[in-house]
Formats: C-alpha cells, sequence, structure tokens
C-alpha cells in the first residue's frame, strides 16, 4: 500500500473525532446509533485511507503501550486482534466471553491437559527449566495447529480458510487468556496473603 500524507491522516481523524462527538460512528456491528447504512464519517474515506488510519492508529497503540510495563498492552492488542476475527468470521465480537471460555469444563481438554502433563513429566521430570518447556510447548502447539487446521490440506480444499481462521482465534484466545492470568497473578497472590 503507497504511504498516506500525514495531512490526510490528520484529517481523517479530525473526521472521525467530530463524528464520535455527534454519536455518528457505527457500532461493531457497522450499525449507526439512529440509523441503518453506513455513518458518513466512514462512508467519506476511501479504502486506501481507512487502512492508512488503522495503521497509523495500531503505530500509535503500539508505541503507547510499548512504553509502559506490565501485561495490559499485549493484552488489549491481543483483544483487538480477537475482535477483528469474529468480525471476518461473521460474528459478534465478545472477546471477555472467548477468553473466559478457556477455562469452561471441557472432557477433551481435560484430557488433552492430563496427556500433556504426562508427556512433559515423562520428558522432563519435575526438575525441568523454564526454557525446555517453553520449547517443548512452543514445538507441540505449533505442530498441533498447523496439522489440526488444516494448514497441510490442499489449496483451494472447501473450508479451509474458515479452519485456519478458527485456529488462528483460539490461539489468540489462548494467548490473551495466558497474558491475563499472568496480569491476575500478582492481585491473587496480595489476596492470598492478605486472607486470614
Amino acid at each position: 500500500m503507497p504511504p498516506v500524507s500525514e495531512q490526510r491522516l490528520f484529517e481523517a481523524l479530525r473526521t472521525l473525532s467530530h463524528a464520535f462527538a455527534e454519536g455518528g460512528v457505527p457500532d461493531m456491528s457497522g450499525t449507526p446509533p439512529e440509523a441503518a447504512g453506513e455513518a458518513p464519517a466512514i462512508a467519506a474515506m476511501d479504502q486506501e485511507l481507512r487502512e492508512g488510519l488503522g495503521e497509523a492508529a495500531l503505530a500509535v497503540a503500539f508505541g503507547a503501550f510499548a512504553a509502559r510495563p506490565g501485561d495490559g498492552g499485549p493484552l488489549h492488542l491481543l483483544i483487538g486482534a480477537m475482535g477483528l476475527m469474529a468480525l471476518q468470521s461473521g460474528e459478534e465480537p465478545d472477546p471477555p466471553a472467548e477468553i473466559l471460555a478457556i477455562a469452561a469444563e471441557d472432557a477433551r481438554v481435560e484430557t488433552e491437559i492430563d496427556r500433556a502433563g504426562e508427556a512433559v513429566d515423562a520428558e522432563f521430570g519435575r526438575a525441568a527449566n523454564g526454557e525446555a518447556v517453553a520449547a517443548a510447548l512452543e514445538a507441540r502447539l505449533l505442530g498441533t495447529a498447523i496439522t489440526l487446521a488444516g494448514c497441510t490440506l490442499p489449496e483451494g480444499k472447501d473450508g479451509q480458510a474458515a479452519v485456519r481462521l478458527r485456529a488462528a482465534r483460539i490461539l489468540a484466545r489462548l494467548a490473551a487468556g495466558l497474558v491475563a492470568m499472568n496480569a491476575a497473578a500478582p492481585a491473587a497472590e496480595g489476596f492470598a496473603a492478605k486472607a486470614p
């Protein structure tokens, strides 16, 4: 994509700011607050400008999150990615529900957890270091995801793109859940320390 001039980006930002102030920006489903159809602020932008504005917004968010410590930045960006992939799948975005679904009771998930735990214990024992376990986890995640996501199926097979997108959504959901666990861990430890 050719670069979009700063002037056009500033104009787009100004247009969006006015639209927000007037309640004219559509919600995630594409429906404006008062009427059906696309908001004038969005409709006035061509595809090139929309893409440029999106990339600029992502760059600003990345810089802002990189400048502060903690897990908040990666979590917000993962949640944004989850929402976009839900829209691409034709679904209503609900990242919190997706993240919480990781902990949902499921016999097959429990079986896979037990199997993976036994395999790690058999290979590394209880004295395994974090780096070795992380490498094994990475290999297992990638190998399983690529195989089961249909990435090895012949090109053009029906449903292949949808299966790949679903696999990407599951991996993003898992990543967001793990980051959320890291973010919640210090608070949980503080709560446990205060408990009688």
